[in-house]
């Protein structure tokens, strides 16, 4: 049985909160998730067992944010529930940011914070500004990770982040948010061959450096799809991030664009069985408890 810290799990109550991003979307997403429905969705017969979470902010309104963040520290206080530590949303290039930040950091279930960058509001280089890297070092000053939610071709400017906060924890997102079609394309055209070549280039000078950690995650194939066409993407991140830099998550419930929550953790447990054991315990929650400093449930 592998034990489990799942470090990406998006729940949302959509008569209660507000998700803009979510207009565009259809029926799959277009829905409330609760923690019920995640828990509903877990197949401990297969061999798994998830023993926590950590909440990841949603990109709910802005000005929702206060209640998001309130709600957060309640379902991580919930025994009955599976969250072990929680990421807030926040605008590192808003004025304002350290008050923001200053005061949630004081929230004990609160250990890191978000700000979605790969949307069409967030202008690429938002994250190289000289106001938005002073916050991303308090930050570390904090005890708070920074999620680096960043469009792939733009996985350079989080390098230079990461180079200029070297004493905040960058947890990169979703494997640089690859495309997991163009990664497990049996016969590449010249530009999707360029496209991995670039994609694991940053991968690798990423995983050089001391302060980023990789979410092994967010794979959501439009294509037929088996764990080779996967492995495509996922060996490469499990190469060029150490055994202690990798950390399992699922992305519930982004991901059932693709496939469902068993179906993705199935995968990542036969694609990961020849890895030492110590190494694989790591990746699925270890290396989790130590990210976030989560304890055990």
């Amino acid at each position: 049985m592998m034990n489990i810290i799942d470090t990406h799990v998006h729940v949302w109550d959509l008569d209660n909160y507000r998700l803009p991003w979510l207009d565009g979307e259809g029926p799959t997403l277009k829905r409330s998730y609760s923690v019920e429905d995640y828990k509903s969705l877990c197949d401990e017969s297969h061999g798994y067992h998830v023993e926590q979470a950590v909440y990841i902010e949603v990109d709910m309104a802005h000005d929702e944010r206060p209640r998001e963040n309130e709600l957060a520290c309640q379902m991580v206080d919930d025994p009955n529930g599976i969250y072990g530590a929680a990421c807030i949303s926040g605008n590192l290039d808003e004025p304002g940011f350290d008050e923001y930040i200053t005061k949630w950091a004081g929230r004990p279930q609160i250990r890191g914070l978000r700000q979605v960058l790969h949307v069409p509001s967030a202008a690429p280089g938002t994250c190289l500004g000289e106001g938005f890297l002073a916050n991303v070092r308090r930050m570390g000053e904090l005890g708070l990770v920074f999620e680096g939610c960043v469009r792939c071709p733009e996985l350079g400017d989080l390098v230079t982040v990461a180079k200029e906060c070297p004493d905040t924890t960058i947890v990169l997102n979703h494997m640089g948010i690859v495309d997991a079609d163009i990664m497990g394309a049996a016969n590449p055209t010249e530009d999707e061959r360029a496209y991995q070549e670039t994609w694991k280039r940053n991968m690798a000078e990423l995983g050089q450096l001391d302060n980023v950690v990789c979410k092994v995650s967010g794979l959501n194939p439009m294509k037929p799809w088996s764990t080779d066409t996967l492995a495509c993407a996922v060996d490469v991140a499990l190469d060029a991030f150490d055994a202690d830099k990798v950390m399992f998550a699922s992305n519930f419930p982004v991901l059932h664009v693709a496939m469902t929550l068993d179906q993705w953790i199935c995968a990542m447990l036969e694609m990961t069985e020849s890895m030492d054991a110590a190494d694989r315990e790591a990746l699925f929650a270890e290396n989790a408890r130590r990210v976030y400093r989560m304890g055990t449930r």
